[in-house]
């Protein structure tokens, strides 16, 4: 296994997948298990009073959501910015209009990709598939 140091506190650890080592890792569990607790008997609850009533900062919900860590069915007010566009979303680091327009942007560039193979026109670079 390789060596690592910690993300969040800088010690040195096994690394196993996870960029923080296993004392961050369990601080981060009781964090979310916290957060969890504080929006069951808050479900109206937005982001900076589930921050004020827990021991979590805004950054660390808000990466809790955006990595899928923390799921939100029944609290509607804990909604954070889409990283490209800024519109509130409550789930993923995009927003649904944002997510469709990647999409149909990487179906173009897919399409295109394909037609150029298949004319037989080569570009710079290499296309694996």
């Amino acid at each position: 296994m390789p060596i690592a140091n910690c993300k969040r506190c800088g010690r040195l650890y096994n690394r196993a997948g996870r960029d923080i080592c296993p004392e961050c890792i369990r601080q981060e569990d009781a964090v979310l298990l916290e957060i969890r607790q504080y929006l069951k008997k808050h479900p109206q609850a937005n982001i900076y009073e589930v921050a004020e009533g827990t021991n979590a900062t805004y950054e660390e919900i808000v990466e809790f959501l955006r990595d899928g860590r923390l799921i939100l069915r029944d609290n509607p007010n804990m909604a954070y910015p889409c990283e490209r566009c800024g519109t509130l979303t409550q789930s993923g680091r995009l927003c649904a209009n944002c997510t469709q327009v990647m999409a149909k942007g990487l179906g173009h560039a897919t399409a295109t990709l394909h037609r150029d193979e298949t004319q037989g026109k080569r570009g710079k670079g290499f296309l694996s598939r």
